[in-house]
């Protein structure tokens, strides 16, 4: 199977342009530093889900455990834009909490079904 038919990498994607639509807004585009710190956060999700891809069972779990760290960041820092900008960030935040949980499955997954 190639990645692009893993639906957490497919996943991963969509929300980083769900990302780059929101910090286009009007108020939130002229904060330089916190636009720059989320694009990398949510593209660093799904370059680590890729980067692990394929690897044995300990490389592919760490490269997810970043993954996730990565989703933590990108919750954090969406809460943020909630609370200084008043933007509703709530709908993608919901979608990266979605994300997290099948990161996780799919690691339990990598750990018990893989041959590496």
């Amino acid at each position: 199977m190639g990645i692009e038919k893993l639906s957490i990498y497919v996943t991963s994607k969509l929300l980083v342009k769900d990302v780059y639509l929101l910090i286009g807004r009007d108020k939130l585009k002229n904060d330089w530093s916190l636009c720059d710190q989320i694009k990398r956060a949510s593209i660093s999700v799904c370059a680590n889900i890729s980067e692990g891809y394929l690897r044995t069972k300990k490389q592919s779990k760490n490269y997810l455990q970043i993954a996730t760290g990565s989703v933590n960041e990108v919750i954090t820092l969406l809460e943020l834009i909630r609370l200084i900008y008043q933007i509703d960030t709530k709908i993608v935040i919901d979608k990266y909490i979605v994300l997290s949980r099948q990161i996780g499955s799919y690691s339990k997954y990598i750990q018990t079904n893989s041959a590496k």
